[in-house]
């Protein structure tokens, strides 16, 4: 299909378009035809205060790919913003989700971990999810399940549960030693152990060694 059937201030007007299937498509489009273009107006977007527009321009910075991290690393840096600090890691996401195959640059790895302590929960807790969406790819595996069995030792219950469940999920000999020394450790707190006591049982029922 070719992009002269589009103009690219249509299809970036429709991206605060009330119909989710016309930003979705506009969000394809632009990817797919202007994305040198849309690149530097998304990330305006980001700083919108209606959800709407700001998730829609999240969607759309996956569907740019590897092209958006800089960016997106940089916005991270840079705002003291926790609802757009968010964005950025829910937007790393979406890139993965869109190359799959790709591993990401340590950069990125690199801000994930540093964001599981942020003081701000929405962007903690954005960040253990990533991750562990991120252990469950080929490409990134190795490098992410470490990072999550260091948040396991963590003193944050919220921490610590977020990262057992994602772990719980994982194929590896390390995950098991993990969440067995929480269950041994009676030095932690008893919520501690009994979330990793479930997530060593939702292994079991997995088959997971």
């Amino acid at each position: 299909m070719s992009s002269s059937g589009y103009s690219f201030d249509s299809l970036f007007a429709d991206l605060s378009h009330p119909n989710p299937n016309i930003r979705f498509d506009a969000c394809s489009l632009l990817a797919e035809y202007f994305p040198d273009e849309a690149l530097p107006k998304l990330f305006v977007l980001m700083h919108d205060s209606d959800p709407g527009v700001y998730r829609t321009a999240v969607k759309a910075l996956g569907m740019l790919g590897h092209r958006s991290l800089p960016g997106l690393i940089q916005l991270f840096t840079d705002s003291d913003n926790g609802t757009i600090r968010a964005c950025c890691i829910k937007a790393i996401v979406q890139v993965s989700v869109h190359c799959p195959d790709k591993a990401f640059p340590i950069e990125v790895l690199t801000m994930l971990e540093q964001a599981m302590d942020d003081s701000n929960p929405v962007v903690a807790q954005s960040a253990l999810m990533t991750l562990g969406h991120l252990s469950k790819m080929a490409p990134e595996e190795d490098r992410v399940i470490p990072l999550l069995i260091k948040a396991c030792d963590s003193s944050n219950i919220a921490h610590v549960q977020g990262a057992a469940m994602s772990l719980a999920e994982v194929d590896s000999p390390l995950v098991n030693q993990c969440l067995k020394g929480l269950v041994d450790d009676v030095s932690k707190d008893s919520l501690i152990r009994e979330v990793a006591q479930s997530s060593l049982e939702r292994r079991q029922s997995l088959g997971l060694n």
